[in-house]
């Protein structure tokens, strides 16, 4: 088995912004065949999963002076049976203004 890391990043968002990005995972992962994924470079679209998934949570604190941080960690794992079609994988162009 071998493992491949697809995408990853990191967002500074709004509470209310969080919770939209979370709803609309949670309707992908109920109602479509595909998950994509983009960041400003790249777009990955893999099959969701049919049968059962792994779901894990980890919370942590952080104590520092004046405060803590909190990290909230979700894991979903999953298997589909390989068809031999590829994972989709598209690069995303930049716009630019042109005058």
């Amino acid at each position: 088995m071998s493992e491949e890391e697809l995408l990853e990043f990191e967002l500074e968002q709004s509470p209310q912004e969080v919770a939209d990005r979370l709803r609309e995972l949670a309707d992908t992962f109920e109602n479509d065949d595909e998950l994509t994924i983009s960041d400003d470079a790249v777009s990955i679209t893999v099959p969701t999963p049919t049968e059962h998934l792994e779901f894990e949570t980890e919370l942590e604190r952080e104590r520092y002076e004046g405060g803590n941080e909190f990290e909230l960690e979700i894991e979903l794992e999953w298997t589909v049976e390989t068809d031999g079609s590829p994972v989709e994988s598209d690069e995303i162009e930049e716009e630019t203004d042109e005058e």
